[in-house]
């Protein structure tokens, strides 16, 4: 009968039916068992020191609340509905964003239009009055 209990047996280090092999004798016994070396890396995390998985594990145990069967059957479909609404949410904001954008740009251009508008008028003005200035410049040198 399996222990339900949630605590962890120790395993015996001999024989390679356990996922465990002492090949030279003098080297601790490593995992060959993806279950077993998954089991060792988690025994071996120091959660004190690991922000990020601290900041996830608070995330999750603020949707997470009761650990029952169910709930686990479902935590994955929880976790993509929290992450499509989340994606939803930022799709949204930025849209805002990417039509605020597109209405700064239309102005921009519109001013830089503008600005190309009286440049080309301030030539031509500059060019229509060339001649009078400097006529006026040469009755100005002989009086």
């Amino acid at each position: 009968m399996a222990d339900t209990s949630g605590e962890v047996a120790a395993v015996p280090a001999s024989g390679a039916a356990n996922g465990l092999s002492n090949g030279a004798g003098a080297t601790p016994a490593q995992p060959n068992n993806p279950l077993s070396r998954k089991l060792h890396k988690i025994l071996e995390t120091r959660l004190e020191n690991d922000k990020e998985m601290l900041e996830a594990l608070k995330a999750l145990s603020a949707f997470f609340v009761e650990n029952s069967l169910r709930t686990r059957r479902n935590l994955r479909g929880d976790i993509e509905r929290r992450s499509l609404a989340i994606n939803e949410e930022f799709v949204s904001i930025f849209k805002d964003v990417k039509e605020e954008l597109e209405s700064i740009n239309e102005d921009v251009q519109a001013m830089s239009s503008c600005c190309q508008d009286m440049t080309s008028r301030l030539q031509a003005a500059k060019e229509q009055t060339q001649d009078l200035i400097v006529k006026t410049t040469k009755l100005q040198a002989e009086k």
